[in-house]
């Protein structure tokens, strides 16, 4: 295996996972390592995992607070229920 090649199994291997963004349309797959999604799931409820190039739909308001070339990862501020 290359060194810049992630592995198959183990908490670095990339798996896909969908876009968070809300698009109805949306049909996007990002990859991402489980420790990557680990952090951000863990991070806080407001924490969104969305493809490059995708905006967060249903938030009043985001910020970005990761990038990579794979995924975005953003701070949504929830509507009130």
């Amino acid at each position: 295996m290359a060194p810049d090649t992630p592995p198959e199994y183990g908490f670095d291997a990339l798996r896909t996972r969908r876009c968070e963004c809300g698009a109805e349309d949306c049909t996007a797959i990002i990859e991402i390592t489980w420790a990557e999604q680990d952090a951000v799931d863990h991070g806080a409820p407001e924490l969104w995992i969305v493809a490059p190039g995708h905006e967060p739909r249903g938030a009043p308001s985001w910020r970005v607070v990761r990038e990579t070339d794979r995924f975005v990862v953003v701070e949504v501020e929830e509507a009130p229920v």
